[in-house]
């Protein structure tokens, strides 16, 4: 069991997280100044600090003893003159990481930045929303979290290969390594992806429809075709011409969404789920948050993890991955504590 300093925002605080629900004992250092988040405190607490013990902002000396003892550090700042302040080179932990806008290195490496400002820069905002209409921003803490997905992956391959070293995470690079083909598009064809709303354009149906209570999102490639239209039970459609290859979906669109629309409307989402399994294609129902809990299949892959909060058992997802084959610990996690250092 490795000990994991976590000291920032939202992005530490979900490396620690993934840490703490993996069994290693985690120390996080508050900031001095709280990032408000899309929740409630006590909800955020509980789904980023279970597991965790948590201590009021600390002097430097103090977080240098404390990293001394720590065997990877995560550190979250607004700049890389704010990591210099917390004197991060003068750490002794065997794999110290940052996660910072735009890095250690570079000419924005002290610009300022929000997750909004990011995922502008990134050209997430640009694609996102419907044609005509006002850009959207992702919501809840995308940005922080996917950063701190990359810095675990990079802490977890120094770990395992046992060496020592410093990691450093620019947010904005994780966003464009995130990006698909759209920075492709741009860096080498010159081509600026358009905004569509749900529909994913270049691949068709590949979209959001509704159903009779509620909706469904197909991703149709090529290759799904034919079992798509056994899904819709509407096999005549293999014989339009105007639905022949992708190139005549993309031209015919509008008219594909509406008979697939036209299918579907009177079908319950559960028995579309059903139909998907059976034709073996990609499709989603979207679910309420009841429906969520009361998943099989998610209870089934061992989705959730409880945490014991007062006389109450909540649940949280466990990690999105495994790094073995191994589950993770079938355990409960305590709510977030006071602490005073690492045990031992």
């Amino acid at each position: 069991m490795d000990r994991v300093l976590e000291i920032g925002g939202f992005a530490a605080a979900w490396c620690g997280r993934l840490f703490a629900q993996a069994g290693h004992e985690v120390v996080r250092i508050e900031p001095e100044t709280p990032t408000p988040g899309w929740v409630s405190q006590t909800a955020s607490d509980l789904y980023l600090h279970a597991g965790k013990k948590r201590l009021s902002p600390q002097p430097r000396a103090v977080v240098a003893k404390l990293a001394a003892r720590a065997d990877v550090v995560v550190l979250e700042t607004a700049s890389a003159d704010a990591v210099a302040e917390w004197g991060f080179e003068q750490w002794t932990s065997p794999v110290k990481a940052t996660i910072t806008p735009f890095g250690r290195t570079g000419p924005k490496r002290n610009w300022h930045a929000t997750p909004s400002t990011l995922l502008a820069m990134g050209g997430y905002t640009n694609l996102m929303g419907d044609e005509g209409r006002e850009p959207l921003s992702l919501p809840g803490h995308y940005t922080e979290f996917q950063a701190a997905n990359f810095t675990y992956t990079a802490i977890n391959a120094n770990r395992l290969a046992g060496k020592r070293n410093d990691i450093d995470v620019g947010m904005l690079e994780v966003l464009l390594a995130l990006s698909q083909f759209t920075t492709v598009m741009w860096h080498c064809a010159g081509k600026i992806r358009s905004r569509h709303g749900s529909d994913f354009w270049s691949v068709v149906p590949t979209n959001l429809f509704r159903c009779l209570d509620g909706w469904i999102y197909v991703n149709i490639v090529p290759t799904f075709w034919d079992p798509f239209l056994a899904f819709l039970q509407r096999p005549e459609l293999a014989l339009d011409p105007r639905f022949a290859n992708n190139g005549d979906r993309m031209e015919h669109r509008d008219a594909l969404h509406a008979a697939i629309s036209e299918a579907i409307a009177d079908v319950p989402k559960v028995t579309l789920r059903e139909r998907a399994n059976e034709a073996r294609i990609p499709a989603g129902i979207v679910q309420t948050f009841d429906e969520v809990l009361a998943d099989d299949h998610l209870a089934g892959r061992g989705f959730w993890q409880s945490i014991a909060f007062g006389e109450q058992t909540l649940k949280t997802p466990n990690p999105p991955f495994r790094m073995d084959r191994a589950r993770w610990p079938d355990r409960e996690l305590a709510a977030p504590a006071p602490a005073g250092g690492f045990d031992g």
